[in-house]
């Protein structure tokens, strides 16, 4: 383009502002006026022209009018889509005039206040008559005004974040199910690091995000902010790093956490809890990696964590399971017993050793069933899961006493008699707990 042409295309931009300021005269009169319905018509034939929503002037000028019906009674049915006009010309304004010169020489607060209040307004109303979605639109508004106004200093608030209004626009959006824009506010407002008894809850909300995400970054970032903030809720932290723990780590992982976690003391009854429910529910495609031996261990350990746990809350189905666990085990070396029938020393030998481990098992088995037995028996009220363990002990009771008294059969008439004495208390109590 030659210097002729350029200075044409120069003059014609010009002449073509000049043109737009001009058809800006009226509208702002109107304005001055308070003619506000009469000030639209006149900005509306203004942005006829496309030239108009280049200008920021005139993007000003739009809001200011487009507030001023948006903020009149009489007005705002009339024109329901004001209070949208005036946010969409404020952003388009700011994106024309980054340093908002005009905006803070000429008034133009009074359009952002208008949009903000109002919009912070309506959403709370219907946030109040839990019309989710229509609340988190006009907090969506609402926020971004109080963001716009806290980056740019336009208020006496010296905050990072509009802070009520994050909340607010946060619980819209998980009460209408809109998980991607409650994330977004709820990590707003995490990263100033706001603590309270009122907002534990965002919190628990991004960890549980995380859970589910299965996101490690995620929730070690907002397990590390949560324990800082709340100190005081160390036990809520611990179950959910343990939940964490559990839905994410390896059977060899969990082995180790709980094998070095118990001998540092570090664990609580809950989460020996978590631990035992973790090993006695480890789902057969995982222990089936594991040999004989290995497996029997993830049942041990089971066991021993419903026993540590009973330790610190005598609840009787805690030791109904460390005894069932037992007793699982000492069903499977039943098999090998007979699996080794026959004649020879060696099986013989074999047999004998399986007996022993049986010894062993049903012992500690009894000794936890019939702790359970006792604590659920003289319960008034049980639960249905107490009622069950209770049935179910009694009849794990009676074949274990019946396999103690066979094997004393000949060997020891005493054992025999407390054995049998035994096996007949708890088989007359078959079916008797429903």
């Amino acid at each position: 383009m030659n210097m002729k042409n350029l200075l044409l295309a120069v003059s014609m931009m010009v002449a073509g502002k000049a043109v737009v300021a001009q058809k800006l005269d009226e509208p702002n009169k109107l304005l001055l006026l308070s003619k506000y319905e009469d000030a639209k018509k006149e900005i509306d034939k203004t942005f006829a022209d496309p030239k108009a929503s280049e200008n920021p002037a005139a993007l000003l000028l739009k809001a200011k009018i487009y507030a001023e019906v948006y903020f009149d009674s009489s007005l705002k049915g009339k024109y329901p889509d004001a209070g949208e006009q005036t946010y969409d010309a404020i952003k388009k304004y700011a994106a024309k005039d980054p340093t908002l010169k005009a905006l803070k020489e000429e008034n133009g607060m009074r359009a952002v206040s208008i949009v903000y209040s109002s919009k912070f307004n309506e959403g709370r109303k219907a946030f109040q008559e839990s019309k989710w979605d229509e609340a988190l639109k006009d907090f969506v508004v609402a926020e971004d005004m109080g963001d716009f106004i806290s980056k740019n200093g336009l208020g006496n608030n010296k905050q990072n974040i509009d802070t009520f209004t994050v909340v607010y626009a946060g619980y819209a959006a998980q009460n209408a199910k809109n998980t991607e824009r409650a994330l977004h506010y709820y990590k707003k407002f995490a990263a100033e690091k706001i603590g309270g008894k009122d907002f534990v809850e965002i919190y628990r909300y991004l960890l549980n995000a995380a859970l589910d995400a299965k996101d490690a970054a995620e929730f070690n970032k907002y397990l590390a902010l949560s324990k800082e903030l709340y100190p005081n809720e160390s036990q809520l932290w611990n179950a959910y790093e343990m939940e964490f723990m559990t839905k994410n780590a390896s059977l060899t992982q969990m082995l180790s956490k709980y094998k070095e976690a118990d001998g540092a003391g570090k664990l609580t009854g809950k989460e020996y809890i978590t631990y035992a429910e973790y090993f006695a529910n480890v789902p057969k495609e995982e222990l089936s990696k594991l040999d004989s031996a290995e497996q029997n261990n993830v049942k041990w350990m089971a066991s021993e964590a419903f026993g540590k746990a009973f330790a610190s809350e005598q609840n009787g189905v805690y030791a109904f399971n460390a005894g069932v666990l037992l007793y699982q085990q000492f069903n499977a070396l039943e098999d090998q017993f007979y699996a080794l029938r026959g004649e020879g020393a060696a099986l013989k030998a074999k047999r004998e050793e399986v007996v022993k481990q049986q010894t062993a098992l049903a012992d500690k088995s009894i000794d936890w069933m019939e702790k359970a037995y006792n604590i659920l028996k003289a319960k008034t009220e049980r639960e249905k899961v107490e009622t069950s363990c209770l049935s179910k002990s009694v009849d794990f009771l009676a074949n274990l006493y019946q396999w103690k008294r066979d094997k004393a059969r000949g060997k020891s008439v005493p054992d025999y008699d407390k054995y049998d004495a035994k096996y007949k208390q708890y088989d007359s109590e078959h079916g008797m707990y429903k």
